[in-house]
């Protein structure tokens, strides 16, 4: 990663992440896991102005929005606070992009400026996986 990409990274981390973490983990109900592997979520296709709006749109928002549905009533949030170890964002499947759910981990591997404004569809993807595995 150069270092203009670097700098952006951080930016986001710095700017963006705190929020959308907290959101994350509020929506939970508990501190979760995350690892975000930045390197794979750069697109160099897209103008670096998009990623932001990326970033958020294909991982954190449907991830967000999923927990919220999986934990609105007791049953679901003891239920994803006692399976879900951590969560990884990352692009390496590329166009047909995957969410898995395996031992414990919630991945999200999508390409991260591609079809940004299907939230909904990722969101459903991961409620729909979530409770059938938990």
């Amino acid at each position: 990663m150069n270092l203009k990409n670097k700098r952006k990274v951080k930016q986001f981390e710095e700017e963006e992440l705190p929020s959308l973490k907290e959101s994350m983990d509020d929506a939970a109900g508990f501190e979760v896991d995350l690892d975000i592997e930045w390197e794979s979520l750069i697109d160099e296709r897209v103008n670096d102005d998009l990623w932001f709006e990326g970033w958020t749109k294909v991982y954190f928002q449907p991830t967000i929005d999923a927990f919220e549905a999986i934990c609105s009533d007791e049953l679901g949030r003891e239920a994803l606070q006692a399976d879900l170890e951590s969560i990884v964002f990352r692009n390496e499947a590329g166009m047909t992009g995957d969410i898995s759910y395996e031992d414990g981990v919630l991945t999200v591997d999508k390409e991260p400026c591609t079809n940004m404004d299907k939230v909904d569809e990722r969101t459903e993807s991961i409620v729909t996986l979530l409770e059938s595995n938990l």
